[in-house]
Order: C-alpha cells, then sequence, then structure tokens
C-alpha cells in the first residue's frame, strides 16, 4: 500500500537523439523552437535570475525563473504549477533540469528530471505531459535527421 501523504517522487526520462548537442540546446532555449514542440509560446530572460513565461492555449500562462545556464550541457529553471499569476503568487514551484551528453558515434543523450512536486496531482500531470512534449521534441528533430 502506497502512502497517500508521502511527498511524489520526481519525474525523470533519458532520451537519445541523433541530433547533435548544440542542436539539442537550441531547440530547449531558443523560445522560437521551444514554441515547435512545448508550449504555444515561449518568452524569457535565459541568465540566471531570469524570468519569463510559457503559454498553452487551454491552459494559461506559467511563470518561469532561470536558475542555471551551462551552454550547451546544462539547463535549469523553476516554474509555477499555477497558471495567469506571476512567479511570487504562484505558491510551489518546481525545478526542471536538462543535461546533454554527446553520445559516442554522434548525436546527444538527453536527461530531465522535475523534483520538488509537493502535490500528487501536478505529479501526475507533469508526467503526462512530459511524456507528450518529449515525444513532439524527438518528433521535431527526426524530422530534421530524416
Amino acid at each position: 500500500m502506497t502512502d497517500a501523504t508521502a511527498a511524489p517522487e520526481s519525474i525523470e526520462r533519458t532520451l537519445e537523439l541523433a541530433a547533435p548537442p548544440a542542436r539539442v540546446w537550441k531547440v530547449i532555449t531558443d523560445p522560437a523552437e521551444l514554441a515547435r514542440w512545448f508550449p504555444d509560446r515561449a518568452e524569457w530572460d535565459l541568465r540566471p535570475g531570469g524570468e519569463g513565461s510559457f503559454f498553452w492555449e487551454g491552459y494559461g500562462t506559467y511563470p518561469i525563473q532561470v536558475v542555471t545556464v551551462e551552454e550547451p550541457r546544462y539547463l535549469a529553471w523553476r516554474w509555477g504549477n499555477q497558471a495567469d499569476v506571476g512567479m511570487e503568487a504562484t505558491g510551489a514551484t518546481t525545478l526542471v533540469e536538462w543535461w546533454l551528453d554527446e553520445r559516442p558515434g554522434g548525436g546527444t543523450l538527453l536527461r530531465l528530471k522535475e523534483s520538488g512536486f509537493t502535490a500528487r496531482k501536478h505529479r501526475d500531470g507533469n508526467e503526462q505531459g512530459w511524456a507528450e512534449e518529449l515525444g513532439e521534441l524527438r518528433e521535431l528533430l527526426e524530422g530534421e535527421v530524416g
């Protein structure tokens, strides 16, 4: 039996991509590229402490704050779990981390981890969301290579 009061675990995903790390970096950091596979619109100041937002039609605008940028290998940002409010009003946030490692023989090993969930419903919703969004990321990059 699972303890329903226990803090939810993190979400972790790993993708092997044919695209080189520089291309994957651009797709996860450039607002125009992000909008091709993740939110409908993205804007942010891509430097530690920089703020921005991701917008999804039907879901609203979610605040983002950049934590760490180590181009082209590591990116971390926090986002709120509440739409249409600023970062200071969102309450709980989660940390999204991206690691990009060059694969032997070419391509990129992309690792994603989202942590800091305080409610099971947010974790479960984001788990489903990442499955869909990372599928779109893979399709985008495979379309460029194929």
